[in-house]
């Protein structure tokens, strides 16, 4: 009985090291196009979908504040993909800068407004 105690818990000890969460996994994206987020703490973001009006970056956890943020003043409104975080392209506005440099490990929502109405997001972690 002693024998069947040892190798119970081992095979537990053995099937919950396997069964930890998996972070790296495939993120939530939508919209009218794709959005590609290349890697570190100030990612570029790719698009093929034309200009853009505006990028915008919030931690997932809290959506409703806008870490990282430019937009198009100049008409038309044409924001030339791939944009890299944290750095304005000419005669676009940076109207939030919280987080110029992305926190590795945290999961960010990026969302790319066009001006014809076209939008997308794509989930990632620096």
């Amino acid at each position: 009985m002693r024998h069947f105690r040892l190798l119970l818990a081992a095979t537990l000890a053995v099937s919950m090291a396997a069964c930890t969460d998996d972070l790296s996994g495939p993120e939530d994206s939508g919209g009218d196009f794709s959005i590609d987020v290349g890697s570190g703490t100030t990612p570029l973001y790719s698009w093929s979908a034309g200009g853009a009006f505006s990028i915008d970056v919030v931690r997932t956890s809290n959506q409703a504040q806008v870490v990282w943020r430019i937009t198009d003043a100049i008409e038309p409104r044409n924001i030339a993909s791939p944009v890299r975080h944290g750095t304005v392209p000419s005669g676009a506005v940076e109207s939030s800068a919280l987080e110029r440099v992305l926190t590795p490990g945290v999961q960010y929502r990026v969302t790319i407004k066009l001006d014809n109405g076209m939008s997308a997001f794509q989930d990632f972690r620096p």
